[in-house]
């Protein structure tokens, strides 16, 4: 038996287009729900963060072999607010680096503080740039990153160096007293005035 290939008639063909049409009206023209409309903020604001941080976070294949030669065994490379920094790899973490406490705050600042247990913790010290950032200031307004370094609570480990947004964080929320806290800031801000490297393009 001979099966006829079907061919819509155009009046099929109109109605369908004319349904689309409608559609796509419908989805213009009626107000979203708030639920909607924080959704569709929610994901633009997401994508806009992704463009921003690749242009100024990450680097390129071409991007590293512009950049001067540097020993990987002893630094690692990061890009923050369109810059380049080479950070010691002894610090290596998450999204900017680490201080081990007591051990490199005693090492940096000459001090002899010590912790209730026989191993170091962690501070990770995050390093954000500012054109993705979008959280600058508190529930009063204040500003939570300024050019002041290592000032009192509640903003100690947070500060702009070189244009770079610095926060510490201590992921375990130790018991340390102000005084200890305000050192391993104080660490931090030696080991980014001292250790850590910009570099530029060379060709």
């Amino acid at each position: 038996m001979k099966i006829k290939n079907y061919t819509p008639t155009k009046g099929f063909v109109w109605a369908l287009l004319l349904i689309i049409f409608i559609a796509w009206l419908v989805y213009k023209c009626v107000p979203l729900t708030e639920k909607d409309q924080d959704a569709l903020i929610h994901s633009n604001m997401e994508r806009e963060r992704i463009r921003l941080a690749e242009e100024f976070d990450s680097y390129t294949q071409e991007d590293f072999a512009r950049l001067p030669k540097f020993d990987s065994r002893k630094y690692f490379l990061i890009k923050r607010s369109g810059r380049f920094w080479l950070i010691p790899r002894e610090y290596q973490g998450d999204s900017g680096f680490k201080i081990r406490w007591p051990t490199d705050v005693n090492k940096l600042l000459v001090k002899d503080w010590k912790n209730d247990f026989d191993r170091d913790y962690a501070f990770n010290v995050f390093m954000y740039s500012p054109q993705y950032y979008n959280r600058t200031t508190d529930y009063w307004g204040r500003k939570i990153y300024n050019n002041t370094s290592c000032q009192p609570k509640p903003y100690v480990g947070k500060f702009k160096w070189n244009g770079v947004l610095i926060r510490i964080y201590d992921s375990y929320h130790r018991n340390i007293k102000d005084e200890q806290y305000l050192d391993v800031c104080l660490t931090a801000l030696k080991i980014l005035n001292e250790e850590v490297k910009e570099i530029h393009y060379v060709n």
